[in-house]
């Protein structure tokens, strides 16, 4: 093969030779299939030299070929090489020690979102452990090539004085130029350079958001990828939720075979055999490791905590412990790792960091609506997170407890929304619906124990749900809405009447 070959072609050649889609190979190689296409295309003429050696594991290739597709790419990395202050090769990103699972389609998304003209500012947004700052890391890595002048990581987790971020920014850049401390003297430094910037951890740090206003503003070619649990709220910016991993229904669960397709299996399978190297998705295990994955809503860093227990616990023992109240989700998920920031070793400090974010009353919101089960209605939470408001008409009033502080709930819901604390989707005809990841609610129930608001906020619970049984008990099944409304609300009424069982 001719070395003088444009690197697109050549990687193309080597890939159709290994009989590999482009998702095939991003899949191996840990980038994205469009970052494959674009090079390919000549969209983007040869990769970074990281990626380059990615490429060149991924497609196992022999000691004569791994020469010709280096040498496809030297002509490009010799010219970048060149590039001075604060060039691409001084960029500061810190390398993923682990595989990058799924989230495919969110890296094409967020790559798209960056790379659009009215786009300066992203903000990938989702509640602790979902994966954000994973996966900005991975797009950044994949769009080096398009900020000739760098990408640089700020992790802004250790700050606690909002006053401090242009300092942090600073910090990140001195190793390629001067420390400037000084919106001014960022600014003058960014100039008219291209390039990226990516802010993590920015939650509690909200005060500060003007700051990236003002850089956008005075360096043009600057663009910003944030991860937040909360949006910065400013102008010109996109918000990107990133969402749990798929995970299979666990009360119609797939063939064995298949259930691999699922991301939260994956996930939960290959951190698995980091700890028990023959670890392997059996016809005796499969259904167990899918339940924990689904209990676990999908979400990364439970699923990783859930997977690091299988050398003393078989996904069987584990999920039948996840299932104990009197062990509990939050005791189960620790062991993170030790080079992890303290935030993430355990699920129950991940979820504790937003929890102190909050304020009084969001707190006081935030814990009541842990005795739902499968979400409510705006409408019940008013009802039963504010017995002492003026919604209660239903006979739950007579269990109102003077001890109970009055709150706005549409408000607060709408805060923990924003906070990525509770999600909002379409219940029956459209009615909004909010919901707590179960881990989410376990830690909220925990909180609300320790309250001693518990006995009174069930109580409340129970009654309106037996009140809602009484009124549409009888039309139940008269009506495809009914049948929707039994369904929704099934999980309530469930709670509602163990509770009374055990307690009324």
């Amino acid at each position: 093969m001719d070395e003088r070959l444009p690197f697109g072609l050549v990687l193309k050649r080597f890939r159709l030779a290994a009989g590999l889609t482009h998702e095939a190979l991003a899949e191996r190689a840990s980038l994205g299939a469009r970052t494959i296409s674009d090079l390919e295309r000549g969209v983007s003429r040869a990769p970074r030299s990281d990626t380059l050696a990615l490429l060149v594991e991924a497609l196992d290739l022999t000691a004569d070929q791994r020469v010709q597709l280096r040498g496809a790419a030297r002509p490009h990395l010799d010219r970048m090489s060149g590039i001075a202050s604060l060039a691409s090769s001084s960029s500061h990103l810190p390398l993923a020690l682990t595989s990058f699972v799924g989230r495919q389609q969110e890296v094409h998304a967020v790559h798209d979102l960056l790379f659009r003209d009215d786009t300066r500012l992203v903000t990938l947004t989702g509640p602790g452990g979902v994966g954000k700052t994973r996966l900005a890391l991975q797009v950044a890595a994949q769009v080096i090539d398009a900020f000739p002048n760098g990408v640089f990581a700020v992790d802004l987790a250790p700050i606690s004085d909002p006053n401090s971020v242009c300092d942090a920014i600073a910090r990140v850049l001195e190793s390629s130029s001067e420390c400037h401390k000084s919106l001014p003297s960022l600014i003058a430094a960014f100039g008219e350079k291209r390039l990226l910037l990516l802010l993590d951890n920015f939650e509690h740090l909200l005060a500060a958001a003007p700051l990236v206003t003002d850089l956008l503003r005075g360096c043009r070619h600057l663009k910003v990828l944030n991860t937040s649990r909360a949006a910065l709220r400013l102008s010109g910016e996109q918000e990107f939720p990133v969402p749990t991993l798929p995970v299979p229904d666990p009360t119609r669960l797939p063939e064995v075979e298949t259930l691999i397709d699922y991301a939260a299996v994956r996930l939960f399978v290959d951190r698995a055999t980091r700890v028990q190297p023959n670890f392997a998705l059996t016809a005796d295990n499969a259904m167990a490791v899918a339940a924990i994955c689904a209990r676990l809503d999908g979400l990364p860093l439970a699923v990783e905590l859930a997977a690091a227990r299988v050398r003393a616990l078989p996904p069987p023992m584990l999920l039948e412990r996840l299932q104990t109240p009197k062990i509990g989700t939050l005791d189960l998920l620790t062991r993170g790792a030790q080079d992890a920031p303290p935030r993430q070793h355990t699920l129950r400090d991940t979820i504790a960091w937003s929890h102190d974010l909050l304020d009084e009353e969001e707190r006081s919101l935030f814990r009541r609506l842990a005795v739902f089960s499968g979400g409510c209605t705006l409408e019940a939470a008013e009802v039963i997170c504010n017995p002492s408001g003026e919604s209660m008409t239903v006979d739950a009033a007579s269990v109102q407890e003077k001890h109970f502080s009055e709150i706005n709930v549409l408000a607060g819901l709408l805060a923990l929304v924003d906070k990525s604390l509770v999600d909002q989707a379409d219940g029956v005809d459209g009615t909004p619906r909010f919901r707590m990841l179960e881990t989410v609610r376990a830690f909220a129930a925990e909180r609300l124990v320790a309250s001693g608001e518990e006995a009174t906020v069930r109580r409340v619970h129970a009654a309106y749900y037996l009140s809602l049984v009484k009124a549409t008990g009888a039309l139940l099944f008269a009506s495809e809405r009914k049948r929707a409304l039994q369904a929704a609300e099934q999980g309530n009424v469930q709670a509602a009447l163990q509770w009374l069982v055990q307690y009324g």
